[in-house]
């Protein structure tokens, strides 16, 4: 009764721990080639096909088309592995206000997340500044003037509201504030004694294409409980 117990016992943690090596590998080949994609697209500016201005077009969309492909091949060509997905609790709101009636003896608790709030409130400053002093860079030839401030009272509105959600905080201003200047950029390409550098002639200076693709990721939203 005893080796049979223990036997019993050995067989459900086999089943438990029971792992298929596929999804692992598929989940390492779908990442590499996403990655790969992704490269090669955006190196496509630098080869000698179409134009300047398509060049930089096809380049501005590496990300987008890599994720697409990253996705279809996942979904689509190893739809027979039953990889992880974005679980959701549909029992629950997608939005529900968090409980601010505590039961007693949490103290320590809100203390301690006081304190992780302020050490997270030190790396938003820090990451804002680095963002600022890339973009404000006199080599991007902004017109308009700088708006930390702004984007710090706006970061802090978004997160006091993600926090009456019980949602994570967020914060991404690198790498992406950068890389938005150059994205909206012309941007003129000299070989000096060899090397190749790029300066940047002029920029588009607006925030709706931020604007307009938070709208899209928003929109996202309604795609649960099922998401690609």
């Amino acid at each position: 009764t005893g080796s049979s117990g223990i036997n019993a016992e050995y067989g459900a943690a086999e089943e438990v721990m029971e792992c298929d090596p596929n999804k692992p590998l598929v989940s390492l080949i779908v990442v590499l080639i996403t990655v790969y994609v992704g490269v090669q697209i955006f190196n496509f500016k630098y080869s000698p096909y179409l134009n300047a201005d398509k060049r930089v077009l096809v380049a501005d969309y590496s990300l987008v088309v890599a994720v697409a492909a990253g996705t279809l091949l996942g979904s689509v060509i190893f739809k027979d592995i039953d990889l992880k997905m974005f679980s959701v609790d549909e029992t629950r709101g997608i939005f529900e206000f968090v409980d601010f009636q505590s039961p007693p003896g949490v103290g320590m608790a809100v203390v301690a997340a006081g304190g992780l709030g302020f050490v997270m409130s030190i790396l938003f400053f820090m990451e804002g500044n680095i963002s600022e002093s890339i973009v404000s860079n006199p080599s991007n030839k902004l017109k308009k003037g700088s708006a930390f401030h702004m984007d710090m009272f706006v970061t802090g509105v978004i997160n006091a509201i993600l926090s009456i959600f019980c949602l994570p905080w967020v914060h991404g201003s690198l790498p992406h504030s950068p890389l938005h200047v150059r994205a909206l950029a012309d941007i003129e390409e000299h070989v000096e004694n060899g090397h190749l550098t790029e300066n940047i002639v002029y920029v588009r200076e607006t925030r709706l294409t931020l604007l307009f693709s938070h709208i899209l990721i928003g929109v996202s939203v309604l795609m649960i409980p099922d998401p690609l």
